[in-house]
């Protein structure tokens, strides 16, 4: 059963308002600015409202889009839409982080946040200054390094080089010209170069595969060579992964696309299964988690990342208890961040 709130009706608006106003001030909407809010027929009413009503409390000249849940968002109302905002708002199933209308706000300097969680998890990691401060730091440490090495006493020890990859930080706003972030992120990752990826990842019992929505149950052994998966040995955890993989009917599916690590010390690692399970959620609290480590199988083609690996698969695991060194240099030790400037 759940134990906190569900919200599913525009009267819920009333609510949000407030923490929409919060998490909009911290992307400095300020007043004249020109706030476009998006959503779909299928998404829950109070977000778009919500968003609407704190931007123009805040001084903005504001508008809400509402694309068709069911059809691909047509590219010249996007562009339209995105052409003179300096934030854009989106709460959508549709992934607008990889669109080219997308890529050209950013470019010329807007900025642009994703809200796809559900409430109780907006409202326990909505913005908070230090979340940030941590998820910069990390992305510093991240952009400076080329090769990425996780292990960990589980089995894993993965190697990755991302050489003229950013790593960037997702601290839950935007709140610099071009930044896109999601609310409720608070990680530094990055892409790896394609092809470069070797090695296996192990992921133990109590792991999360947060995008099928569950913990690990028995080890999973996953090996990598040339950044592609060779094998996917283990229990009905592994035989799960393997199935969502081939059902893409695309081999890109089976390629490394990113990596992470969390910085978020109010992520709840259980909040999948415990904290009001809404469809869709739990993505955040996963990913977020301190000190987890994540590498993410499939696409890395997103306005952000840079990559070129183009699938509609985007797996994520993360692993507890698990190492991370960048150059060498130890930045996550067995789940705790222990390089200067996490902490």
């Amino acid at each position: 059963m759940p134990y906190a709130r569900t919200f599913d009706g525009p009267a819920a608006a009333a609510d949000l308002t407030a923490l929409f106003g919060h998490q909009l001030s911290l992307c400095r909407v300020a007043g004249g600015e020109s706030v476009v809010c998006v959503t779909d027929t299928a998404w829950n009413p109070a977000y778009g409202a919500a968003c609407l009503a704190a931007a123009m409390a805040l001084g903005a000249e504001a508008g809400l889009v509402t694309l068709s849940a069911s059809r691909p968002p047509p590219a010249r109302l996007l562009a339209a839409a995105f052409a003179g905002a300096d934030l854009i708002v989106y709460a959508t199933h549709h992934t607008l982080h990889y669109r080219p209308e997308m890529r050209a706000a950013l470019d010329r300097g807007a900025r642009a946040l994703c809200v796809m969680q559900p409430v109780h998890v907006l409202e326990r990691l909505k913005g908070d200054p230090e979340v940030r401060r941590r998820a910069r730091a990390g992305a510093a440490l991240l952009d400076a390094a080329r090769e990425i090495r996780i292990a960990s006493d589980a089995g894993t020890d993965l190697v990755m080089d991302k050489t003229g990859r950013r790593g960037l930080a997702a601290y839950g706003y935007a709140d610099v010209p071009g930044h896109l972030d999601f609310w409720g992120g608070g990680m530094a990752q990055a892409a790896q170069l394609e092809g470069t990826t070797r090695g296996r990842l192990v992921l133990d019992v109590g792991d999360a595969v947060f995008h099928l929505g569950r913990m690990v149950e028995s080890p999973v052994a996953i090996t990598f060579a040339d950044g592609r998966i060779t094998a996917i040995e283990g229990g009905l955890d592994a035989k799960l992964i393997r199935l969502h993989l081939e059902e893409a009917g695309d081999p890109n599916a089976f390629l490394a696309g990113h990596m992470a690590f969390g910085v978020d010390h109010r992520a709840k690692w259980l909040a999948p299964i415990v904290d009001t399970p809404d469809a869709g959620g739990g993505g955040a609290d996963s990913e977020g988690f301190a000190g987890n480590v994540q590498v993410e199988i499939g696409s890395n083609d997103d306005v952000l990342f840079g990559g070129r690996n183009r699938t509609t698969v985007h797996l994520g695991v993360c692993c507890l208890a698990t190492s991370l060194w960048l150059d060498g240099r130890p930045v996550v030790e067995a789940g705790r961040l222990t390089a200067p400037g996490l902490g």
